[in-house]
């Protein structure tokens, strides 16, 4: 979830109703959604394994080595589900020398974490290494009937890694991770009224008073006025007294606030073989999610919306690569794929005092690909890489709800797709020259399966929506200049986007439920760029920047209840989570060496511009999240020595300035609520390794 700050064009707010799912966009291009029934727009990978549900992203991972950021459709060697881009997370593996590292942290909103590791350095033909993460917080919203305070959570994870060369040509890699986050969600507050849903309401109201004392009311009406007097009378007072537009420091909930929960564990292999005729590589990998949701959208007000929502997941994958070369200019990289998930999904909604959705999902997927790439350098200066991939995705949904009148739906359906690719890079400068310059072109396609709504009507389930494509043309350079002590990259991008996957209300009376279409077009352009400047000796400064320009070109309203059924109205929706312009700025000193450790400072600023958490609503407004910049710094003092140990101290602080922002906000009809992102954190963390 951090990644967002550093990276431009890029945006990763949680999902409305699980702090554990992250909604992943790059480029405009994601997905808002959270089902399991529906995929992602961004694939993540840990060690080269999808992981295929947005459900538990922000647990931790209890030994990172790096993240790395691929933006722009990665549909060649990643496959299905990377029109906007790819997370790789890499974790650090068994090293060679034998070490112990321990790290305690602690601040305010009682933030307490301990992260351990050990490293058994080899042994032989084999290595371990283990490590451990614990975190405990507080909540930044104070629960006013009760002790478990909103955003409280508990955080633990842990992880073994094992290696075994088993001779100098095969080597076997075993991991096993495991993590949970435990603590109740987040507050979502009243924010203001919509007025104008409000007067609606009013003049409604009025409407029907009239009606029954002229004696000219139609059946149902009198009911009809009671629910609305209701409204009226009761429920928009309670919501404009909760109302502020400022970040509260106490809430509560209308039913007991109770701990949601996400457990996640995996097991992955990698075998890899230097053959005679290149490198195979086999990756195999099971993993499995648990997760309970509860939470109350009414911030208080009695029977509101609450919902409770339970996953269970399980997903099995298969991956044979075989790397080598042709010749000394040619070389290549081609694999098969094999992926499959079964899924349970169940929600139970209540509103008004009533049942109004309980509904279960039970789905099953699996996807098989052979891809290919071939890496050509046809000059000294000169690199053609073309690659292929073709795909079969095959979906099969089950679905109850009380919704629906004729009982339980079930359907299939099968996919294919193929994502061709090529890219030209170009040197343009000798390896020893002062000044380096490398430019590339690229045409890239992919696509996002297709999949069923778990939110749907009765008449939206089937026929399922199709697979979504994207073809991306993108211009790009890397330059170093100043005895590479200036870098500046930068890429241009613009991108096509058909088919794709549209959530549309039908019933305006049940918005929790929506159907979803292969309704709009899109075209997407921008740039991004970042800088890397050492003016001084120990100072660097890093300067990133990106704009994107997303609009819809096409949307067709499928709606039968609309009175522009059938007709395009691409003028009334905003892409979602697409910010025009991000940037950022990092600054890093490290001071002149100490007789007892290194000393390093940093200051970190990031800033997005407004964006909207829906493609259409008809209050747009609700969705609004304003433009916000956070500036985070640290400062350690490191390598210092005490026997045979090493330590460092060091002093960090996120969102310095305290800057109230909304991290959602979401439009329920006569009032919009939402819940604001961490007030100002500090603290301290103390770190030893043998």
């Amino acid at each position: 979830g951090d990644m967002a700050a550093p990276v431009p064009n890029v945006d990763i707010p949680p999902f409305p109703n699980s702090r554990s799912s992250l909604v992943i966009f790059m480029r405009g291009v994601g997905n808002n959604d959270s089902q399991s029934t529906q995929d992602p727009a961004v694939g993540v990978y840990l060690d080269g394994v999808y992981i295929g549900r947005s459900v538990g992203l922000t647990s931790d991972i209890a030994d990172l080595e790096r993240i790395e950021v691929l933006r722009g459709p990665q549909g060649t060697l990643y496959g299905r589900n990377t029109t906007g881009g790819a997370i790789n997370m890499i974790t650090a593996k068994p090293g060679e020398q034998r070490q112990t590292r321990i790290t305690l942290g602690g601040g305010n909103e009682g933030q307490q974490s301990l992260r351990a590791l050990f490293d058994s350095g080899r042994m032989g033909p084999v290595s371990a290494r283990l490590s451990y993460y614990t975190s405990e917080q507080d909540g930044w919203v104070n629960n006013i009937n009760g002790d478990n305070d909103f955003n409280a959570e508990d955080k633990e994870a842990a992880r073994l890694a094992l290696r075994w060369d088993v001779s100098d040509t095969f080597s076997i890699d075993y991991a096993y991770d495991q993590s949970e986050i435990v603590g109740p969600q987040a507050f979502y507050q009243v924010l203001n009224i919509n007025e104008e849903a409000a007067d609606n309401s009013a003049a409604t109201q009025q409407a029907l008073e009239n009606a029954i004392n002229s004696g000219n009311a139609s059946p149902g009406d009198a009911e009809a006025l009671a629910g609305t007097a209701f409204v009226n009378s009761v429920l928009i007072p309670q919501f404009r007294e909760r109302a502020s537009e400022d970040r509260k420091e106490d809430g509560e909930w209308s039913i007991p606030v109770r701990d949601s929960e996400t457990e996640i564990s995996g097991h992955s292999i990698t075998a890899s073989w230097d053959s005679p005729v290149g490198t195979v590589k086999y990756i195999g990998a099971y993993r499995e999610l648990d997760e309970e949701i509860y939470i109350d959208y009414g911030a208080g007000v009695e029977d509101w919306f609450d919902v409770y929502v339970r996953i269970d997941h399980e997903q099995t994958s298969h991956e044979l690569q075989w790397l080598g070369d042709i010749n000394a200019n040619m070389n290549f990289v081609a694999g098969l794929y094999y992926f499959e998930e079964d899924g349970f999904e169940h929600e139970d909604d209540r509103a008004g005092g009533s049942e109004v959705e309980n509904r279960d999902i039970t789905s099953h997927n699996e996807a098989i690909a052979v891809y290919g790439q071939l890496n050509w350098q046809t000059t000294e200066a000169l690199e053609l890489i073309l690659g292929a991939r073709y795909t079969e995705d095959k979906r099969q949904a089950y679905k109850d709800s009380i919704n629906f009148e004729n009982g339980p739906q079930s359907g299939s359906d099968t996919w294919s797709n193929f994502n061709p690719g090529a890219t030209a890079n170009y040197q343009w400068t000798d390896a020893d020259d002062a000044f380096q310059l490398s430019t590339y072109a690229k045409v890239v396609t992919g696509y996002k399966s297709g999949g069923y709504n778990v939110r749907s009507t009765e008449a939206g389930f089937q026929p399922p929506f199709d697979e979504e494509q994207m073809i991306s043309y993108e211009l790009g350079w890397k330059s170093t200049f100043w005895n590479q002590r200036l870098r500046f990259n930068g890429a241009i991008f613009q991108a096509e986007y058909d088919d794709m996957q549209i959530q549309q209300i039908i019933n305006n009376q049940q918005i929790f439920l929506t159907d979803v279409f292969n309704a709009g077009q899109a075209e997407i352009n921008g740039f991004e760029f970042d800088v890397s400047v050492v003016p001084l000796t120990g100072l660097s400064i890093n300067i990133a920047y990106g704009y994107t320009n997303a609009e819809f070109v096409e949307v067709i309203d499928n709606n039968p209840n609309s009175s522009s059924f059938g007709q395009d109205v691409a003028d009334t929706y905003t892409m979602p989570y697409a910010p025009e312009h991000t940037w950022n700025l990092g600054i890093d000193y490290e001071f002149a060496p100490l007789s007892f450790g290194i000393l390093r400072a940093s200051l970190n600023y990031n800033w997005r511009d407004e964006r909207f958490g829906t493609a259409s609503n008809p209050d747009m407004e609700g969705f609004k999240l304003e433009d916000y910049g956070l500036l985070d710094g640290r400062i350690s003092l490191s390598e210092v020595a005490l026997g045979d140990s090493e330590w460092q101290v060091a002093l960090w602080g996120k969102n310095l300035l305290d800057e109230e922002y909304l991290v959602h906000k979401i439009s329920m009809n006569f009032f919009r609520s939402g819940y604001f992102g961490e007030p100002r954190t500090v603290g301290l963390e103390l770190s030893m390794r043998l």
